[in-house]
């Protein structure tokens, strides 16, 4: 490389496009856990009854003695007669079409590539979220729909966003690209959830029909960038320096180059593969309670305002990104010093990062009506919860580059099931109203699947290289070392790839 010159490793570049791809598809996925407070007739659905104080009828009385019983937040755009359990189905649709495409998503993706698979499904959810506004005027069914097909648009890009860090990321770098690419996902809450409840209050841009408009443009915005920029593998990216190059491929678990059957029996006898789903599925059912109950816990338990209530959601989130990249920097310095293997880091990792969310959980059931303490418990539980992106969530690329997809996609079609679950249970427990004692239970079921999802990956988990990921990996290892000792071109390319780790 000219010494002159200024060069920004190609690399990075597709993991920058990755984060602010996965930024894209969640502001789309959560905003609509802050506008349906907006959307939502509230009047319908809670009234005092005659010769009731607010206080025999509110849960934390004391957090509502400063507002008017006819106090009414003023929320822009039409409102709608939602009970809980039809909010409920509303919440949960996203997920009955998400489950659907995760498998599919990562086979499609090992076969032709995430350029097309991650883009075109960001491109379905943004064209969907644009058509969200007019879907709600045709009626509550059509909105269902709408949010069904969107979900199956996201879908396919968790998985496939695995395949780009198998062919783009080396080993000693995979936590830091995969953190950075899923810090993405914090970002997009961090996004939606402050700007969702600032939108839906201002008439200006017409109320809550303007979040969808706005996240599902810069879902269109980001996908012109990923077309023009993304390729599949470093060796066609038309600008790539030779040692970077060098560096990626002398830094990887040897890939097939060929297609080669996915070894669906060893994947489904594979503890480590089931332990991997486990994980997925406690975290996600945790995950998805929080992120898309919490507002309205905020709203009807401790009386936020949606302003408020948007930019309290956003902290946990803000700390969440904090740590997963304390977690990735920590993750990189221990396996850079060959003291400790990767299994250990990652079961490590995954362990303090779905310990902490219940801990706190737990806290919040003793809270009582303490506002403040229950939303620092809340943001210190999902800041804690930023140490998975250096667990569990890497996994796949570590024991299977080859079928990192397929696995991903196994194991997130099951821990997705959740988003259908978490907001039936959440109606179960409030069918009895919005108490604290319910929201207790919420939160203690939600605590019981975390541990014992978490200890199952701790049991059975592995980030080692897996046989079955192909027959001629070990073989082909063996003549690539033969081949560089007798090789000076080799060996060159070895000292290069050394001295540019960047």
């Amino acid at each position: 490389l000219d010494p002159k010159t200024i060069y920004f490793p190609r690399r990075h570049v597709i993991v920058v496009l990755g984060c602010f791809g996965l930024l894209a598809v969640y502001t789309m996925r959560i905003n609509l856990s802050v506008a349906i407070v907006a959307m939502t007739n509230h009047n319908h659905t809670k009234t005092i009854p005659e010769n009731s104080t607010i206080e025999e009828v509110l849960e934390c009385p004391n957090l509502a003695r400063n507002q008017s019983t006819n106090e009414v937040p003023s929320y822009k755009g039409e409102k709608y007669d939602w009970n809980p359990r039809i909010q409920g189905i509303i919440l949960g649709a996203y997920y009955q079409g998400y489950v659907v495409t995760q498998l599919p998503g990562g086979i499609l993706a090992e076969k032709f590539g995430a350029k097309w698979v991650f883009g075109g499904g960001v491109l379905a959810t943004s064209i969907f979220s644009l058509l969200t506004p007019l879907a709600v005027s045709w009626g509550t069914t059509a909105f269902i729909c709408v949010r069904v097909l969107q979900g199956f648009a996201d879908g396919v890009t968790a998985p496939s966003i695995q395949i780009a860090i198998s062919k783009w990321s080396p080993k000693m770098e995979r936590s830091r690209a995969s953190t950075i690419i899923f810090s993405g996902v914090m970002a997009g809450e961090v996004i939606a959830m402050t700007l969702s409840g600032v939108l839906c209050g201002l008439d200006t841009f017409g109320g809550w029909p303007s979040v969808f408009y706005l996240f599902g443009g810069m879902g269109v915005l980001w996908c012109i960038c990923w077309f023009l920029f993304m390729y599949e593998t470093p060796d066609i990216h038309p600008s790539i320096s030779k040692e970077e190059l060098f560096y990626i491929e002398d830094n990887q678990d040897v890939q097939s180059e060929k297609n080669i059957s996915i070894p669906w029996k060893e994947m489904m006898l594979s503890a480590p593969v089931w332990a991997f789903t486990f994980a997925v599925i406690g975290h996600s059912f945790g995950y998805i309670m929080l992120m898309t109950e919490l507002p309205t816990y905020l709203h009807t338990i401790l009386r936020y305002d949606l302003t408020s209530n948007g930019i309290l959601c956003a902290i946990p989130f803000i700390l969440q990104l904090v740590v997963s990249w304390i977690a990735s920097w920590a993750a990189y310095k221990l396996r850079t010093t060959n003291k400790s293997s990767i299994t250990f880091i990652r079961k490590l990792f995954n362990t303090i990062g779905m310990s902490g969310p219940p801990i706190c959980l737990l806290a919040v059931t003793q809270s009582g009506c303490r506002p403040e303490l229950i939303v620092a418990l809340l943001s210190i539980g999902l800041g804690i919860d930023g140490c998975v992106f250096s667990g569990y969530n890497i996994t796949a690329v570590d024991m299977t580059p080859n079928f990192s997809g397929t696995i991903y996609g196994i194991a997130n079609t099951i821990g997705s099931i959740s988003g259908v679950i978490a907001p039936m249970v959440v109606a179960y427990f409030l069918h009895g109203g919005n108490t604290t004692a319910n929201w207790s239970k919420i939160f203690y079921t939600t605590v019981a699947i975390y541990f014992i999802c978490s200890a199952a990956f701790l049991a059975f988990g592995s980030a080692e290289l897996q046989q079955w990921n192909s027959g001629k990996i070990e073989e082909k290892k063996e003549k690539d070392k033969e081949t560089n000792i007798s090789n000076p071109v080799i060996n060159h390319r070895i000292s290069i790839s050394e001295t540019f780790k960047c």
